[in-house]
C-alpha cells in the first residue's frame, strides 16, 4: 500500500485529503498537529503551539514526526504546516521518501488560503501577527522552497474537493 506525507502551508486542505485518502484506500490516518498537542498534553495544536512557544512546539513536532514513521502500519500523515521547517525535520523527511513514503505537496493561490483561514478564525495562530493576507505570502516566502525540494509531486487544492483530491493522488501512485 502506497505511504503518503501531505505538506503545504496552512489551510491547504492537508488534514481533509489526508482523511479521505486513508479512508478511500482502507488505511491508516494519523494528523500530525493532533499527535503532537496530544503529547504535549493539550487538546489542540494551537493551545500547544500558544502555550509552548514556537521554538518548543517544532521541537516536539519533529520528535513526534520522527516517531510517527515507525509504525509499518499507519499510512497517510498530514504535517502541520511548519512541520518541515522543524530543526531536523527536513532531514527525517528525506529518510522517509527513500525508505517509501511519497511526499504531496497541496498548494493552493494565497488569496484563497488567506479566505479559508479568515472563516476559520481563532483555530489557526498567528505567526507573523499580520493579517491573513500578508502572514500567507510572507510564510509562503520563507518556507516555499524547502517544501519544493522535498515534495514528490504538488497538487492544488483550490478546485476540487477532498474526496476528488485524493481521489486523484491516489490514482496518480497506482
Amino acid at each position: 500500500m502506497q505511504r503518503i506525507i501531505l505538506i503545504g502551508l496552512r489551510a491547504t486542505g492537508k488534514s481533509s485529503v489526508g482523511r479521505e485518502i486513508a479512508r478511500l484506500s482502507g488505511g491508516t490516518f494519523l494528523d500530525l498537529d493532533d499527535a503532537v498537542a496530544g503529547a504535549a498534553g493539550f487538546r489542540s495544536a494551537h493551545d500547544a503551539f500558544v502555550a509552548l512557544g514556537e521554538a518548543a512546539y517544532r521541537a516536539l513536532e519533529a520528535t513526534t514526526l520522527r516517531d510517527a514513521l515507525k509504525p509499518a502500519s499507519l499510512t497517510v500523515i498530514a504535517l502541520g504546516g511548519g512541520t518541515p521547517m522543524a530543526p531536523g525535520a527536513e532531514a527525517v523527511l528525506e529518510s522517509a521518501r527513500t525508505g517509501g513514503w511519497t511526499v504531496i505537496l497541496l498548494d493552493a493561490p494565497d488569496e484563497v488560503l488567506a479566505g479559508r483561514i479568515r472563516q476559520a478564525p481563532g483555530t489557526r495562530p498567528s505567526l507573523t501577527g499580520a493579517l491573513p493576507d500578508q502572514e500567507v505570502a510572507a510564510v509562503r516566502a520563507r518556507r516555499w522552497a524547502a517544501f519544493e525540494r522535498l515534495a514528490d509531486a504538488v497538487v492544488a487544492t483550490d478546485t476540487r474537493n477532498p474526496t476528488e483530491i485524493a481521489q486523484g493522488i491516489l490514482d496518480s501512485a497506482a
